[in-house]
């Protein structure tokens, strides 16, 4: 057994960082987004903060509350919009918000760590870094010297964040990939492999018997168990390896630096949409609100016209304008969430004939109304909204889809109170 030691990697990764920092007029800026209670990523935060203050970046740490959804949007939201800031780091898990609503709020262009479909689809195009976790298992590999083309690479785990990320960009890499999804003492026979990833999360998960003595083992999953930090691969396990990354101190450094180093190239990238506060995205995904190929008709409105939009919602000053346009935005999209929720309810109740069809119907007649009220809000914005002249067009743009969805909300709104 052998501990493999990545500090030569850090190090050299650390140098190309500097470089890359290294004579900037001004510094670059990083937004990080962390919620209280979440001690594995508190830690993981604090790697990436160390790591930062070492390259001279600039870290804006903003600290959110697992049971305030709202005002978790709020403080993401002004990470986004801020000029200053190049990029974007929401620690996972977030309690107050599903992921999905995570990756909605950023704009591809300030999402470091790729999450946001926009970015997924740049990296696997090789436009951009994938996920810092995947880059640094990449770096390691290679630090190594293992030969990806060649590798049998078999991967515990296929987290969003984990696994799933660390497969994709491994296959990209030509290696050959193997992924067990659930508990791997039960699966037998095992893939062949010469590399064993582990990114579940859960202190010594991984049992002895699955470490294979000729395999390296890269162990990225971590938890906390009485305040220490842990990884997946227990003594016994690890005893068993070739040789294997410890926790910590191993692949978690080494992801920290790869975000730092992902940051820096973010602003080569073409300027993505301002998530959630962008008008046209907000606006174009309520065309359709409870109709779920509305979406797909959204994203291809958005697709098209992002980037304009991008450069328009930056024209807002002062920052006052910044945050009320924000707080209007998720008001809406959480109206939103509410008249999903609220039809999805009636639904229900009608299939199964619930006497509560009456309060059921009442609800999700109401909800359409308070979508109306929120794009009326942001209507009036726009109508106010100081751009240049070469905005304006997308000023308008922007006013037209908004009356449009007004319309088209309310006239739902009469349709469904026709409905006997």
């Amino acid at each position: 057994m052998s501990q493999v030691d990545l500090a030569p990697l850090l190090e050299a990764l650390r140098s190309e960082l500097a470089a890359r920092c290294r004579g900037r007029r001004r510094p670059y800026r990083l937004g990080v987004l962390v919620e209280q209670g979440n001690v594995a990523g508190g830690s993981f935060a604090r790697s990436l903060e160390r790591e930062a203050g070492l390259a001279g970046i600039e870290v804006v740490h903003r600290l959110s509350q697992p049971d305030q959804p709202e005002q978790t949007l709020v403080l993401l939201d002004e990470l986004v919009v801020d000029p200053t800031i190049a990029g974007v780091v929401v620690v996972q898990p977030v309690q107050a918000l599903p992921s999905a609503v995570v990756a909605a709020h950023l704009p591809a262009s300030k999402d470091v760590e790729a999450i946001t479909p926009a970015a997924l689809a740049a990296a696997a195009g090789g436009q951009r870094r994938g996920t810092p976790v995947a880059e640094a298992c990449l770096a390691t590999l290679v630090h190594l010297g293992l030969d990806l083309e060649g590798s049998r690479i078999l991967i515990v785990g296929h987290g969003p964040t984990g696994g799933r990320p660390i497969a994709q960009r491994l296959l990209a890499a030509g290696a050959q990939v193997s992924v067990v999804q659930r508990d791997i003492a039960l699966l037998d026979p095992l893939p062949a492999y010469d590399v064993l990833i582990s990114a579940v999360g859960v202190a010594g998960v991984l049992p002895a018997d699955v470490v294979r003595p000729e395999a390296t083992v890269l162990d990225v999953g971590t938890s906390m168990v009485d305040g220490q930090l842990r990884g997946d691969l227990g003594a016994e396990a690890a005893d068993r390896a070739l040789r294997h990354t410890p926790v910590p101190g191993g692949v978690g450094r080494i992801t920290s630096v790869c975000a730092l180093l992902s940051l820096t190239e973010l602003s080569s990238l073409a300027p993505g949409p301002v998530a959630s506060w962008s008008l046209l995205e907000t606006v174009s995904r309520l065309i359709s609100p409870r109709d779920a190929a509305g979406g797909a008709a959204a994203a291809a409105v958005t697709g098209a016209l992002a980037a304009a939009l991008d450069g328009l919602c930056r024209m807002h000053q002062p920052s006052v304008e910044i945050a009320q346009s924000t707080e209007t935005a998720v008001r809406l999209l959480l109206a939103a969430d509410r008249d999903r929720l609220a039809f999805g309810a009636f639904q229900r109740a009608q299939r199964s004939g619930s006497a509560a069809l009456a309060d059921a119907r009442r609800d999700a007649l109401l909800t359409p109304g308070e979508i109306a009220e929120q794009l009326a809000e942001l209507e009036l914005r726009l109508e106010t909204l100081q751009t240049t002249p070469a905005l304006d067009l997308d000023r308008r743009l922007a006013m037209e889809i908004t009356h449009a969805a007004r319309e088209a909300v309310l006239r739902l709104q009469r349709e469904f109170s026709a409905q006997s």
